[in-house]
C-alpha cells in the first residue's frame, strides 16, 4: 500500500482513543495521522489528501456546524466521523441540514472498534467509487472509438450516455414547454421518474409563486440568447429548493427553434455552507467588534489590517487613520528591535519572546502618552499569508490598584512595627522630659547649663510629638462617622489656617459646588486630612517668589464604569498649588511612611501616610497629579 493510502485517515483524538484506533487499524495495514489541537488538525487537512477525518468534538472547541463547514471547505471529498458528547446537537435525528455531509456520528464514550469499522467502510466506499469510475471510463472509450468511425447509433449512444452520466439534472422540452426527456440526475434531484413527467409542462418543476416572475423572463430571453441564474425549484414532495440553471434553445441547422434544454444544479448544500460560513463570520465579527480588549491583526509586512473599536478607544486612533500603518507605531521607540517593521522577514516576526504568551509592555496612544499594557500575540496563516493577532489590555487601572494594595501593605507592616517600638521609647522619653523640667526649676542653675537643659527639653518635646504622630498612624480605631457636608469642613479648615496663609502671602481661590451632596464620615479625621494638604501646599509655595496661589475645588463626579458595570458618584476635592512641584522620582513614594521631600527636621513623613489611611477607611481615594505648568494637585474622593 502506498504512502498516500497508509496516511488516509486523520484523527483528532486524545492519546488514549488514538492509541486504541491506531492498534485496530494497524492490523488492516492502515496508518493514521494524529493532531492534538484544532490548528494542527486543519493544517494537516490542508497539507494532505485524507479519505476520512475522525474527530472528537470535545477536543476542538467549535460547534458541529462549524466543524463540518471547515472540513468540507478544505477537503470536500473527505468523509467525516464525529464523536459527540451525550445530548449534544448533531446526529441522525438532528434537524441540522449539514448533518447530511457527515458519514457517521458516534456518541461518547466511543467504542473504537465501531469507529474503526465506520472508517474502513468509508474507505471501501471510496475505493468502489474509484473502481466503478475506472470501468466506466473503459466502456466509454470503446463507444468513443466507434463513434469516431461515423456510426450514427454509436454517436447517439455516446450523447445519451454522456447526458445521463452528468451530475446535473437535464430537462429537455419541446417548443410548447412539454417535457420530452430527463436524465438520471434529474430523478435524483426532483424525485420524478421519467414516466411521471414526460409529456407534462415543465411548470411542475417550479413554484407557482416563483419570485419576481423569473419563469416568464427566462422564456422571453430564450428566443434570443438563452438564460442562466439562480431560481427556486420544486421537488415531487412539494419542497422548494434553490438551483442554478442554464437554459438554451435547441435549433436546427436553419436556425428554427425545436425545443429547450435546461441544465440544473441543486445548490442547497452550497447555500447551507455559505449560510454557515456567514453565521461563523458574523459571530467572529460580533466578538471582535464588541470585545473590551483591543484586537489588532497585522500582516507579514508589519501593517495593521484590523483594528477593533476597543483598540480605537485604547490607542485614540480612528480605524481609517491607523489601518495600513506600522504596528510598531503603537509602541514607544525603545521597542524598535522587539517589534520590527516587517514581521514576516526571515521566517520570524521578531516577537518570539512575546508570541503564544501574555506579557506586559508599554503602549503609546495618539497623544504620545505611554500607558501600561498587557499583550498576547499569536500567529496563523490566512490564504498562505502569515497574520499576527495581538490582544491588548490597558492595565492602567490594575496597576493603580496594585500600587494601592502595596501602599496598604506598607502601612500595615509599618504600623505593626511602630506600635511595638513607640511604647518602648515613650517611657524613657517621659523620664528625660520630667527631669529636664525639674532641673529648669532650679534657681541656682548657671546660664550655660540652663540653655543646654532647655535644648534637651525642647528636643524631647519634639520627639514626643513624633511618637504621638506615630501612634496615631499605627493605632487601629473605628472613626466616629456622621452625615456631613464636605464644604462645611473645608470652610472650617480654611478658618484654622487663615492667619498662616495670609502671613505667607498665599492667595486662596475657592470653587466649591453649592449643590454638593452629603456624605458619611468622621469630620475630625477629614479635617485632619484637609489641614495636612493645605499646610503642605503652603510650605511648598514658600520656596517660590512669584504669586502664591492655592485653588480648592469641590464637585460631584461620576467614575468610569469597570467591567461593563456602571460607575458611581463620588465627591471630589482638589487642592491645586503653583509651587515647585514634586520630582517624578518621588511622586510615587509620597504616601509611603516616613518618606518626605521636606528638609531635615521640617517633616516626619507621616502626614500623607496618615491621610492615606483615613481616606481609605472612608472608602475613598487620595492621589496626586502634576499640573501642566507648575505645581501639583492633590485629589480626595469620597463616596457621595
Amino acid at each position: 500500500m502506498d504512502k498516500m493510502h497508509k496516511q488516509n485517515i486523520l484523527a483528532g483524538l486524545n492519546e488514549n482513543l488514538f492509541a486504541d484506533l491506531d492498534r485496530i487499524l494497524r492490523k488492516q495495514d492502515i496508518q493514521i495521522d494524529r493532531s492534538t489541537n484544532a490548528e494542527e488538525f486543519f493544517g494537516h487537512l490542508r497539507d494532505r489528501l485524507y479519505g476520512v477525518a475522525v474527530l472528537d468534538t470535545a477536543a476542538i472547541h467549535f460547534s458541529i456546524p462549524e466543524i463540518i463547514t471547515r472540513v468540507k471547505s478544505i477537503s470536500q471529498n473527505t468523509d467525516i466521523i464525529l464523536i459527540t458528547e451525550p445530548g449534544m446537537d448533531g446526529g441522525p435525528d438532528s434537524s441540522n441540514p449539514l448533518d447530511s455531509l457527515v458519514y457517521g456520528y458516534v456518541e461518547a464514550p466511543a467504542n473504537m472498534k465501531y469507529v474503526a469499522t465506520l472508517a474502513l467502510k468509508a474507505l471501501e466506499k471510496q475505493k468502489l467509487l474509484k473502481s466503478s469510475a475506472a470501468q466506466r471510463r473503459v466502456s466509454q472509450k470503446n463507444v468513443i472509438e466507434t463513434a469516431r468511425s461515423g456510426d450514427e447509433s454509436a454517436v447517439n449512444l455516446l450523447l445519451s450516455t454522456s447526458v445521463n452520466s452528468l451530475n446535473s439534472a437535464v430537462t429537455i422540452t419541446d417548443i410548447n414547454r412539454n417535457i420530452i426527456y430527463i436524465n438520471s440526475a434529474h430523478t435524483r434531484t426532483f424525485g420524478y421518474k421519467p414516466d411521471e413527467v414526460i409529456g407534462r409542462k415543465s411548470d411542475i418543476l417550479y413554484p407557482l409563486d416563483d419570485p419576481s416572475g423569473v419563469s416568464s423572463k427566462i422564456y422571453e430571453a430564450l428566443v434570443m440568447v438563452g438564460w442562466e441564474g439562480e431560481r427556486l425549484a420544486l421537488r415531487k414532495n412539494g419542497d422548494a429548493f434553490p438551483v442554478y440553471e442554464k437554459t438554451s434553445a435547441i435549433k436546427d441547422k436553419d436556425g428554427h427553434q425545436l425545443g429547450i434544454v435546461s441544465v440544473i444544479d441543486d445548490i442547497s448544500a452550497r447555500r447551507r455552507l455559505q449560510q454557515a460560513l456567514k453565521e461563523s463570520e458574523e459571530r467572529y465579527r460580533s466578538f471582535v467588534e464588541t470585545a473590551k480588549s483591543a484586537i489588532i491583526a497585522v500582516d507579514g509586512e508589519g501593517k495593521i489590517i484590523l483594528f477593533n473599536p476597543a483598540a480605537e478607544k485604547i490607542f485614540g486612533y480612528p480605524r481609517e487613520e491607523i489601518v495600513n500603518k506600522e504596528f510598531s507605531s503603537l509602541f514607544p521607540g525603545r521597542y524598535k528591535e522587539t517589534i520590527p517593521a516587517e514581521l514576516g522577514r526571515g521566517g520570524d516576526s521578531g516577537l518570539s519572546n512575546l508570541r503564544e504568551s501574555t506579557s506586559e509592555i508599554t503602549g503609546l496612544n495618539k497623544n504620545g502618552e505611554e500607558f501600561p499594557a498587557e499583550v498576547s500575540l499569536s500567529t496563523c496563516r490566512v490564504e498562505g499569508r502569515p497574520i499576527l493577532t495581538a490582544i491588548i489590555f490597558d492595565i492602567t487601572e490594575r496597576k493603580n490598584l496594585q500600587e494601592q494594595l502595596l501602599q496598604s501593605a506598607k502601612l500595615a507592616a509599618i504600623g505593626e512595627l511602630i506600635s511595638g517600638v513607640t511604647h518602648e521609647v515613650n517611657n524613657p522619653l517621659a523620664v528625660v522630659i520630667g527631669y529636664s523640667e525639674m532641673l529648669l526649676s532650679e534657681p541656682d542653675l548657671s546660664g550655660e547649663s540652663r540653655e543646654a537643659i532647655k535644648a534637651i527639653h525642647a528636643e524631647s518635646e519634639r520627639a514626643k510629638k513624633v511618637i504621638q504622630n506615630m501612634l496615631s498612624f499605627a493605632r487601629k480605631h473605628n472613626p466616629e462617622k456622621d452625615v456631613i457636608q464636605v464644604n462645611d469642613i473645608l470652610e472650617k479648615t480654611l478658618g484654622l489656617t487663615d492667619y498662616e496663609l495670609r502671613k505667607n502671602s498665599v492667595n486662596v481661590i475657592k470653587d466649591l459646588d453649592p449643590d454638593l451632596p452629603e456624605t458619611v464620615g468622621d469630620p475630625n479625621q477629614l479635617q485632619q486630612v484637609f489641614l495636612n494638604l493645605i499646610i503642605n501646599s503652603q510650605q511648598a509655595m514658600s520656596e517660590i517668589n512669584d504669586t502664591r496661589q492655592l485653588t480648592i475645588r469641590s464637585r460631584l463626579k461620576e467614575t468610569d464604569p469597570i467591567g461593563g458595570i456602571g460607575g458611581r458618584n463620588v465627591i471630589q476635592v482638589e487642592f491645586e498649588d503653583n509651587g515647585p512641584g514634586i520630582p517624578d522620582s518621588s511622586i510615587n513614594k509620597i504616601f509611603d511612611p516616613f518618606y518626605t521631600t521636606k528638609p531635615k527636621g521640617k517633616g516626619t513623613g507621616l502626614g500623607l501616610s496618615v491621610s492615606f489611611g483615613i481616606i481609605k477607611e472612608h472608602g475613598g481615594e487620595i492621589f496626586v497629579s502634576p499640573n501642566e505648568e507648575r505645581g501639583v494637585t492633590f485629589f480626595v474622593e469620597l463616596p457621595a
